[in-house]
């Protein structure tokens, strides 16, 4: 009787979203588990939605990181969490490359949680060091065929986007030999790229926009369907002349449940992350750090999981890309 209790209080309250006086379901209100460290990406983009959801449900969501391999460590305690809307995840990208990359994971990204909505998203640029002869995508890319080899691209790591998304650019162009070059971080990768020990990588805008707008790098093209509020003068890959529709969203961010969660608790916090995501106030701070704050219906955000797993599954096989765990 009293599990039943406090699970009906807690659809009771979700169901008053937006009403001053709803009440915490429980002692300890909502948890969102981050499976990586403080201070990166993942934990930035959950921070602030997490501010924004305590707002509208009106009572404490706590951010809970757990990082450890890769994001699985936190993924398998949520995807064993009761499915009663009181422990969410963050759920970003590299979950839909993980399963056909790693030896050691153990999770499907749908059949192991239910997927509520997105709530950002963020595009990667294109940089290459001034020495490299090309100032646009086509000039790069015929730069690389007729020199085979001779290019390199640098990678916060390998598996990631910044790495498959410069594995996916090759694909699409026909097929290009450029070496990749894996760091621990994009920190490491943006140095040597200054001093020219790489010729070019795709990293996410803030790491490299002072840079571009210092000359020290030239950004040739980003990923999405939108050019960048910060560096308007940078083309889509699209509008450079290489479509690459797998990268649209670049690197995303979304809200996930435990597997099984029932249909009206999904709703209910995909209407209250919807509300945050139109807050002005959210979408600045978001905006500040270069990440564009966006939702969906859980049918959608769904289909972009189990898309995406198709996608880089048959890149990581093509590619022979490995991480050896």
């Amino acid at each position: 009787m009293g599990v039943f209790f406090r699970g009906l209080c807690f659809a009771l309250c979700l169901s008053g979203i937006g009403h001053a006086n709803a009440q915490p379901a429980t002692t300890g209100g909502l948890r969102i588990i981050v499976g990586y460290p403080p201070g990166g990406g993942t934990d930035t983009v959950t921070r602030h939605i997490a501010a924004g959801l305590a707002d509208v449900l009106g009572y404490a969501v706590v951010v809970e990181n757990r990082p450890g391999a890769s994001g699985l460590i936190g993924g398998e305690a949520v995807s064993r969490a009761a499915p009663d809307g009181r422990t969410l995840m963050t759920m970003e990208s590299a979950f839909t490359v993980n399963p056909s990359l790693r030896k050691t994971w153990t999770l499907d990204p749908t059949r192991d949680f239910t997927q509520v909505s997105l709530m950002g998203t963020a595009p990667l640029i294109l940089v290459v060091h001034p020495a490299i002869p090309a100032k646009t995508l086509a000039e790069l890319l015929a730069y690389a065929k007729a020199n085979p080899g001779k290019l390199t691209y640098g990678t916060a790591g390998t598996g990631n986007m910044t790495h498959l998304s410069p594995e996916l650019m090759k694909f699409k162009a026909g097929g290009l030999d450029i070496v990749h070059v894996p760091y621990k971080g994009s920190g490491p990768a943006v140095t040597d790229l200054l001093g020219g020990r790489i010729s070019l990588m795709f990293t996410g805008i803030s790491a490299v926009q002072g840079h571009v707008n210092e000359g020290k790098l030239r950004a040739i093209a980003i990923t999405g369907t939108s050019r960048s509020l910060v560096l308007p003068q940078v083309p889509t890959l699209a509008e450079a002349g290489l479509p690459v529709p797998e990268l649209d969203l670049g690197t995303w961010w979304g809200l996930v449940a435990p597997p099984n969660m029932p249909r009206d608790l999904v709703m209910q916090l995909n209407l209250a992350i919807r509300k945050v995501t139109e807050n002005p106030a959210v979408r600045e701070k978001l905006a500040s750090v270069n990440i564009r704050a966006v939702s969906n219906t859980p049918e959608e955000f769904t289909k972009l999981v189990r898309d995406e797993v198709v996608t880089y599954t048959a890149l990581v096989k093509r590619g022979n890309i490995t991480v050896g765990e």
